[in-house]
């Protein structure tokens, strides 16, 4: 007998306790203006290893100074003073003059660079030749 009105009670009391932890709906967002960023001065280099006049040069946090000595990179790429990048898996490459090393071990060529440079100034122009082309009327 107890059972039988204990449960009922308690399975009450159970289902109230749920129904008092609703959902509050949070107030939207206020849209925040992006602040603005303050621009260097002067030509700066992105983070990184570049080879320039026959010399590795390390860029990092705006400082551009000749590699004085092998570095290790977070991925496990070794850029050696010489010029010569170990990629983790063991493959070697030699930067040339104006082939760039991002601080994440991604080598790009000077080729590369201006390919996506081409590929930019087309975007730009909005892929349209500059020549245009008469309609013939039928």
């Amino acid at each position: 007998m107890k059972i039988r009105v204990f449960l009922p009670i308690a399975l009450l009391v159970s289902l109230s306790a749920l129904a008092a932890q609703a959902q509050t709906k949070l107030p939207p967002r206020k849209p925040v203006a992006p602040r603005g960023r303050v621009a260097p001065t002067g030509i700066t280099l992105k983070d990184g290893a570049m080879m320039k006049e026959g010399k590795v040069m390390m860029t990092q946090n705006g400082h551009t100074d000749p590699l004085s000595q092998d570095v290790t990179l977070v991925n496990g790429t070794k850029i050696a003073v010489n010029g010569t990048v170990t990629a983790p898996d063991g493959t070697t490459t030699m930067l040339k003059e104006g082939d760039y090393v991002s601080l994440t071990g991604r080598v790009t060529s000077a080729s590369m660079k201006a390919q996506q440079d081409s590929l930019m100034m087309a975007a730009k122009d909005g892929g349209k030749d500059k020549t245009k082309m008469k309609r013939k009327n039928k």
